[in-house]
């Protein structure tokens, strides 16, 4: 969901000129700075009334280069095929903590999150944001994850010479 925002807020970004990209913009009344720093400050903490349409309540483990990004109760999403995303317990929504945004630069996040999919070989990869701030993929993306049970890893895969390559382990059990 996230990979098709940022899609589409780039290929709008790339497309547009400088008057074009005016009409994206919120209202005039709406504060996005204002708003966020609110957000920011005091994010709402996760419950089934504020999740979007076709989240669940879990528990997930996001571990990046030996940093724990999420650990116990977070909000998913699955879609066919398997892919899956993941929000940790404190994520706000547009639409339900802030209006509904028009581009993907408008999206606010205030917690970690993780995708997890196959690619078009059919392999397990991902992506997480580095930052609770930010709504897209800053980090590099995570290639041939491994699936044990609920979690899917590049332990096993990951060589000592493979210090572009971030260490991780990324876990979802629905319950």
């Amino acid at each position: 969901m996230r990979l098709s925002i940022l899609v589409l807020a780039t290929s709008l970004s790339t497309s547009t000129t400088a008057a074009d990209a005016r009409q994206f913009k919120m209202s005039t009344d709406f504060d996005y700075d204002a708003h966020y720093t609110k957000l920011a400050a005091n994010p709402p903490y996760l419950s089934k009334e504020r999740l979007p349409k076709g989240y669940k309540i879990g528990r997930c483990l996001l571990v990046v280069d030996e940093q724990t990004r999420i650990s116990g109760a977070c909000a998913y999403s699955i879609e066919k095929g398997g892919d899956f995303h993941i929000d940790g317990p404190r994520q706000v929504y547009g639409g339900i903590d802030y209006p509904t945004p028009e581009i993907g630069p408008m999206e606010m996040s205030t917690d970690y999150w993780a995708n997890v999919f196959k690619d078009e070989n059919g392999n397990w990869t991902g992506y997480a944001n580095e930052d609770v701030r930010y709504t897209k993929g800053d980090g590099s993306a995570w290639y041939e994850l491994v699936r044990n049970g609920a979690c899917y890893s590049n332990e096993t895969k990951r060589q000592p010479s493979d210090t572009y390559q971030q260490l991780v382990k990324v876990c979802l059990w629905k319950k």
